[in-house]
Order: C-alpha cells, then structure tokens, then sequence
C-alpha cells in the first residue's frame, strides 16, 4: 500500500478521499432524509465532508513526511494584499447579485432591495457554509492536489482537473436536495453535468486566488464560503423569486461569470510569471 501511495500519490489521494467521503456522506444523508432530522449518527457521517483533508494528510504522511508541516501551515497562512482580501470577500457575492439581477430583468421579475437584510446576513450565511464544503475541503483540493498536479502540467489544465474531481467528488450528495446541486433542480444527468461545469468554472477563481496568496488554504477556505454563500445572500438582498426558470437562469449565469473572470485572472496570472521568470506556484 505504501508503495503504491508514493508512486503514484495523486491517484492515491483521490481514492482515499472518494472511499472516506462517499462512505460516510450517502448514510449520513439518506438517514437525515429518512429520519426527517440530523440525529447524532447522521452528524457522525458528516465527517465524510473532510474527506479531502483526511486524504491529503495521509498521502502526504506516506509520501514525505517532512512536508506535512508545510501543507498544515497553509491553513493559518493569513498574509495577503488588502485588495485580496476584499476579492475574496466581495466577488463571490457581487457574481451573484448581477447574475440575479440579470435574470430578474429577463423574466421582468420585480425585486426589492432589502439593505439591512442583505448586509446584517452574511456572516450567518458564511459561518453556516464554513464548517463542511470548505473547512473540510480545501485541504486537499488546492493545498494537495494543485501543486502536485503543477508539477506536471499547466495551470489551466491542472485547475481543471481539479475541478473535474472536485464535482466528481460530490456524487454522494446529489440525492439530498441542496447538498451539492440548488435545491430548485431535478437530480439528472443535465444538471449533474451543469453542476460539474460549475466546479470546473469555479476552480479557476479558486486557483488564481489560492496562487495570488502564495498557497493560502486559508483565503480558499474563506473564497469557498463566500461561494456557498452568495446565493443565500443575494436572497437576502433582492428575495428569493418563487421563478424556478429564474433561479436557474441566475445559477447559469454565475457559473458564466466565474468562467470569464477565473480564466483572465489565470492567464494574466501565467503572464505575469512568464515575464518576470517567476515558477508558476510558491505553494
């Protein structure tokens, strides 16, 4: 076994991650869905929500584990450009709020700006998101499996790898309404497909944000719980519209935006090392 994690370490990583996630998340929420409730047992299989983390730990105990540290101290890596921060803060939530907008005015939807909702919420909604998604996550998908992937291929493909097995690795939650996809579609193959294009678009965001910070999990974290927490927040602002056409039309478009602004921020970032002779990751 431990031969076979340090030859090939990000096939590893992804194995064990899938076995602990997919093992402890599918009970957890047929037993919530089935039950009516979160009981203790059901909370326990949440645990499966760290199975990024757990795996890179481990893969990285066994590959060298001299660089455990380092792949730890990317969690309480706090330095990063005051213009960072307010990206990490405000983008996610601005993405929405004009992709909502913009469906709004397709549909002819009136919204009404609620100021005091909308601002006084999202720390609720981000605390709420924190804990599962992104405390448990970025870990392994942008601490572990970035920079090993980096070490072999380009930025772009390796974002998007990572985003192809991140949206892969949400198949456990895609029978529990809103665990992975919006609580307004239907589990199919289309929207299974939209959602896997949505990790891939949103990787891309990620990965210039998890680079511009020199290797911070800990502005991913934060990146990935404003993420999860724009839509709930956009509600807050403009109402959530009953216009299950709407809703979707919003999600497209977000996934939309992501997509454009992710891949100039990438490659503007590759520029950039280019001209100044810099490696393409300090993680």
């Amino acid at each position: 076994m431990k031969a076979f994690i340090k030859k090939y370490p990000l096939w590893s990583f992804l194995i064990l991650n899938y076995l602990i996630s997919w093992t402890f998340l599918y009970p957890s929420y047929q037993m919530i869905l089935h039950q009516g409730g979160i009981t203790p047992l059901a909370l326990l299989g949440l645990i499966g929500a760290y199975g990024p983390s757990i795996a890179a730990i481990i893969v990285q105990t066994v590959v060298d584990k001299q660089q455990l540290r380092p792949l730890l101290k990317k969690l309480i890596h706090f330095r990063a450009a005051a213009a960072t921060m307010l990206f990490v803060v405000w983008v996610p939530i601005m993405l929405y709020l004009l992709a909502y907008v913009g469906a709004g005015i397709y549909f002819s939807e009136e919204l009404k700006v609620n100021w005091a909702a909308g601002f006084t919420h999202i720390p609720f909604w981000v605390l709420a998101a924190l804990p599962f998604g992104p405390m448990g996550e970025e870990l392994g998908w942008r601490g572990f499996m970035l920079p090993e992937l980096l070490k072999k291929h380009s930025l772009l493909k390796s974002t998007l790898l990572v985003g192809l097995a991140w949206g892969i690795w949400h198949a456990a939650s895609f029978t529990f309404p809103g665990a992975a996809l919006p609580d307004f579609y239907e589990l199919s193959v289309w929207t299974v497909a939209i959602f896997i294009v949505n990790t891939c678009c949103l990787s891309m965001v990620y990965s210039y944000v998890f680079l511009k910070t020199s290797g911070s999990v800990f502005y991913a974290i934060l990146l990935h719980a404003f993420f999860n927490a724009a839509a709930n927040i956009t509600y807050d602002f403009l109402g959530k519209s009953e216009h299950t056409s709407l809703l979707s039309m919003a999600y497209l478009l977000n996934m939309a935006f992501a997509c454009a602004l992710g891949y100039v921020l990438i490659r503007r970032h590759q520029k950039r090392r280019r001209d100044t002779g810099q490696q393409t990751v300090d993680a």
